[in-house]
């Protein structure tokens, strides 16, 4: 082997050189200039041999050799031209290698000489066949080839099924790069330039490393969507994402006669994001341990091969007949490895789809269980609010019959008695309308219903109407005309009051205020409602604890009550998009103001 740097030295220069020892494949990287080998081939029986030049990537390969006359003298040197810038149909011998013929002799030694000059790296494979050995090199070629496009079509087709079945577009990328695969590998191997443009050589080389990088961009698409869906760090999904921005810049300079830059980077970003990888896959959150290790295993094995494979592309150690097709072998592997992790997963999902299935369909048995229990519980309240209030009926009835003027003579003893008996039978059908109202609500048969009315009008009449409204003082407009629902209001309010004048001191005034206004954030008018009280015997409410179902606070027990009117009242506020608030403060060490408001949404 020779290296002419500045790749004009003519071939009678050539001649005078020193050539030293060249292995059986030779790779010098990616260089500039010209790489020449001088190949002797011993006395030979056979009158003619093919000389068989590989890879079929390489751009402009002479081949200087002396024809035998017909005298049996070696005659003067000629060049023969080969190499995929050049037209196939132009070619010595019509077949995928680049095969050209050579005498020999049967009694002298035959020297012939081949000048590379290349964007792609220096990889040169030069073999001397007879014509059978050469057409059985190229048989099997082509059958290897057959296989390795069978198993990768396999694949594609297996990940469209997979796609189409599951949507997920991990699949429908697998299939890109499936293809990317197959078109890689017709023009790697030759069968593009020999079928698809046999006469635009320039077309077929720039074709060729435009479609090496473009199956490099395409590999870090596929892996920055991967590494992301399988838990990556965010830096090493951009890293990925970064590196395909070479892609537009790798064609400029394939499309500008400057391929060497592009496929030297392409290979140096091979090795980079391989790096890369073997670091991130320890990061992955996978939680099942046989698919963390097939992922690792494909991460690992990728980034071992490249290193042994890709290094002599650049001139680094030893080279062999493999690291001619670097990229079909790991390729190759890379789809199954990666056939194998996707499916892992799409059956993981299942199994977790399985259990969840199992545990709605659980799920659903439990609530139906559990409706078909409230049914009959509500059932049983509906009949037991019913039947309570025939006899409480009746007590009313009598007690007031009683009280009447004129009811008979009874002693002052007795109408306390009694007097006590109509307040406890007050209060215990308040307690049977809120287990009413309660029940309606949570049972979903609460409807709203809203019509013009004058909120201010409404509050007035029904502080009027409770028996201690007389310690209510009211302030606030006159009138309000809303659109609102009354029922819903009234309990509302009713119950605020209630528990307002309830839980206050007997002879303490309570404080309500309410108002209409336009929220600076909101388009929609705003009803408040503003009750202040003093804290009673009952003490301070758990303000954690105040609006929950059936709470009451420990000093409440010594009146009648259920714990369900603040419980309610939250309820029908936040169903109708209002909120309630609740906040106490001291105005002495021995007082303390209780404050409620109520928000709500009208037109």
């Amino acid at each position: 082997m020779w290296a002419d740097p500045s790749g004009h030295a003519r071939f009678e220069e050539v001649l005078q050189q020193v050539f030293r020892p060249a292995p059986a494949v030779m790779a010098r990287g990616y260089q500039a200039g010209a790489t020449w080998l001088r190949v002797t081939v011993p006395p030979s029986a056979a009158e003619t041999l093919w000389v068989t030049i590989l890879p079929q990537y390489l751009d402009d390969l002479q081949v200087y050799s002396r024809p035998r006359g017909a005298d049996g003298q070696w005659g003067a040197w000629t060049m023969r031209q080969e190499g995929d810038r050049f037209p196939f149909s132009a070619r010595e011998r019509r077949t995928l290698n680049y095969s050209l013929a050579l005498d020999t002799s049967l009694t002298e030694p035959t020297e012939f000489y081949v000048r590379l000059s290349s964007t792609s790296t220096h990889a040169l494979y030069v073999s001397v066949r007879t014509q059978s050995s050469a057409l059985e090199f190229e048989g099997r070629t082509l059958l290897w080839l057959g296989l390795y496009l069978g198993v990768v079509l396999v694949l594609a087709w297996m990940s469209v099924l997979r796609y189409v079945i599951s949507r997920d577009v991990l699949w429908a990328l697998n299939v890109v790069l499936q293809m990317g695969t197959v078109v890689l590998t017709l023009f790697y191997l030759g069968l593009a330039a020999k079928y698809a443009m046999p006469n635009a050589p320039q077309g077929a080389d720039a074709w060729m490393s435009s479609v090496l990088c473009g199956h490099f961009f395409l590999g870090l698409v596929y892996y920055a969507v991967f590494v992301k869906r399988f838990g990556a760090p965010r830096w090493a999904v951009l890293m990925y994402a970064s590196a395909t921005l070479a892609f537009p810049l790798q064609l400029i300079w394939i499309w500008n006669e400057q391929a060497r830059q592009a496929l030297s980077l392409n290979s140096n970003l091979i090795l980079a994001t391989s790096l890369l990888g073997s670091v991130v896959v320890w990061l992955f959150q996978i939680h099942d341990r046989r698919l963390r290790w097939i992922v690792r295993a494909l991460f690992l094995t990728q980034t071992l091969y490249l290193m042994a494979f890709v290094l002599p592309l650049l001139g680094v150690g030893q080279m062999t007949f493999w690291h001619l097709y670097p990229a079909l072998l790991i390729n190759l592997f890379g789809s199954v490895m990666q056939h194998v992790v996707l499916a892992r997963r799409d059956q993981l999902h299942l199994q977790a789809r399985q259990v969840l299935e199992r545990e709605v369909e659980a799920s659903q048995l439990l609530l139906r269980a559990k409706h078909e229990q409230l049914a009959a519980n509500a059932s049983f309240l509906g009949m037991l609010l019913h039947e309570l209030k025939n006899p409480l009926s009746l007590i009313r009835l009598a007690v007031g019959n009683l009280l009447r003027p004129g009811g008979g003579l009874l002693l002052p003893e007795q109408l306390k008695r009694l007097s006590h008996i109509q307040t406890a039978v007050q209060g215990m059908d308040e307690i049977l309308d809120r287990c009413r109202q309660v029940d309606r609500f949570e049972s979903g048969g609460w409807v709203s219903r809203r019509e013009e009315s004058d909120a201010a009008a409404l509050m007035a009449e029904w502080v009027a109407m409770h028996p201690q409204g007389h310690r209510v003082d009211v302030s606030g407009p006159e009138s309000l005309p809303i659109r609102v629902d009354v029922q819903g209001l009234q309990i509302m309010f009713c119950n605020l009051l209630d528990n307002a004048l309830g839980y206050s001191p007997g002879e303490s005034r309570v404080d309500v205020q309410w108002q209409l206004s336009r929220p600076a954030d909101s388009a929609v008018l705003q009803l408040t409602v503003r009750i202040s009280n003093s804290v009673g015997k009952a003490g301070l409410p758990d303000p954690g604890r105040l609006f929950e179902k059936y709470y009451r606070a420990e000093g409440a027990h010594q009146r009648t009550g259920s714990g369900l009117g603040l419980y309610l009242v939250k309820s029908l506020v936040e169903r109708e998009g209002g909120a309630i608030s609740y906040r106490f403060d001291a105005e002495s060490e021995a007082l303390h103001q209780i404050h409620f408001e109520l928000s709500l949404p009208c037109d």
